[in-house]
């Protein structure tokens, strides 16, 4: 059942493409988008995924490209949303768009997405044009990075800033980028530790200098910066930048320890309307996970597994899927809600083989799939916002918040044993 509902979801998916130069593009609220988080970039990520979980008609061997760089595609949905999405990101890497189509370099929101996701695909279909275009962009990121003036204010998350861009130039580097992808790769990882902000609790990193609340979580703030300069000490051979992470790390287990239980808090200082904590890939539990986890491999200690088993025990104490009230548990997504919890789970399951994990993600699929909403074109999902009325949103197609995401997700679990296409999402 759950493949039938990956194909037909890519089906939806490929009825609400529109064309674009070089291929094809989804929309969001009317606008078009071409990046990671709700755009091309996202649903080719997606299409990855599936591709690893062995879902494409052509997984028995690389897309096969025209002497133009174009790959073609029959069969599924699924085929032609790849090629679509495939082609449309080499156009883009070739041709420089205009920066209303990618405003910046950011992982979630601009030009590092493109490269993550062509790199991403290229590892499952052994597609070396969209490998070639990745270069491309990889390179071209770099060199604005090392003419970049010094700017005091700027991002540091992983969202939008130098900690997202700093993955994507890691995750070249394990390809063999060339010298000026790597002097970047040095220059952001040494501006991030610069950035860092030593207080009691921990070494800590504002989503932008001067932002008057920390955010501890993975997308905006300490676990997710602490992650790239983990990585970056494993990849560029660095202690100290492994050591800062470690830091960072220790901080964040003493910060979340409490009598009942371990949970980070969503903002420091909180807001009254806002909740006290959150347990998506964003900013709780299911993301910040993946640091202690990236710890455990590079340099494995006790207090790493036990933050593991912590994280999964705030997971299982949150009771979701359960809406315990209305808003507690609404999404569905990769960002927030449940299929980031299921990727996560799957991805313990390939570490640890241990089958209450792989029940336990089976469990957040069936209440996904009870939630899909049939269309003549295919499958799709709704989030939820209890505000308002009616509470169902708009579906949408991309990776973060929509469909693509999901379905993703779903295709792993058809194969659970798949590798992760990224190891940080």
């Amino acid at each position: 059942m759950t493949v039938d509902v990956v194909q037909r979801a890519f089906g939806w998916i490929e009825s609400v493409a529109v064309p674009a130069d070089g291929g094809l593009a989804w929309l969001e609220a009317g606008e078009r988008f071409d990046d990671l988080y709700a755009g091309t970039a996202g649903i080719l990520l997606g299409c990855a995924e599936a591709g690893a979980a062995g879902l494409l008609s052509t997984s028995d061997g690389p897309v096969e490209a025209t002497t133009g760089g174009a790959a073609t595609a029959s069969g599924s949905a699924l085929d032609r949303v790849a090629a679509g999405a495939r082609d449309r990101l080499v156009h883009l890497a070739r041709h420089e768009p205009d920066a209303a189509t990618m405003p910046d370099d950011g992982l979630f929101g601009g030009w590092a997405g493109v490269a993550v996701a062509l790199r991403a695909w290229a590892a499952v279909s052994a597609d070396r044009v969209a490998l070639d275009a990745a270069a491309v962009v990889t390179a071209r990121i770099a060199e604005r990075l090392l003419r970049r003036p010094v700017d005091p204010a700027r991002y540091s998350d992983v969202i939008s800033g130098d900690a997202g861009i700093l993955l994507a130039l890691l995750d070249a580097c394990d390809d063999g980028a060339d010298g000026v992808v790597v002097q970047a790769a040095h220059l952001l990882a040494d501006g991030l530790v610069g950035l860092a902000e030593d207080r009691p609790d921990g070494l800590h990193w504002r989503m932008l200098a001067g932002h008057e609340r920390l955010m501890p979580g993975f997308s905006h703030g300490t676990a997710g910066v602490a992650y790239a300069l983990a990585a970056a000490g494993n990849t560029l051979h660095r202690d100290d930048l492994l050591d800062t992470a470690v830091r960072a790390a220790d901080g964040l287990l003493a910060l979340g320890s409490h009598p009942d239980g371990w949970a980070l808090p969503l903002l420091i200082p909180p807001r009254p309307d806002r909740p006290p904590v959150n347990f998506g890939w964003c900013h709780g539990p299911t993301g910040t996970v993946r640091l202690f986890t990236l710890l455990d491999t590079v340099d494995p200690q006790p207090r790493w597994r036990q933050a593991v088993d912590a994280c999964l025990g705030a997971l299982r104490d949150s009771r979701i899927p359960q809406r315990l009230y209305p808003g507690y548990w609404d999404n569905l997504a990769r960002c927030c809600g449940t299929a980031g919890v299921g990727q996560l789970l799957l991805d313990r399951f390939r570490a640890t083989a241990d089958p209450a994990l792989l029940t336990w993600a089976n469990v957040l699929a069936a209440d996904v799939l009870a939630r899909t909403v049939p269309t003549s074109t295919g499958v799709t999902w709704s989030n939820t916002e209890h505000t308002r009325t009616p509470p169902d949103l708009p579906p949408e197609p991309g990776f973060m918040q929509g469909t693509a995401g999901i379905v993703g997700w779903l295709a792993r679990l058809a194969a659970p044993a798949t590798p992760p296409v990224l190891p940080w999402l």
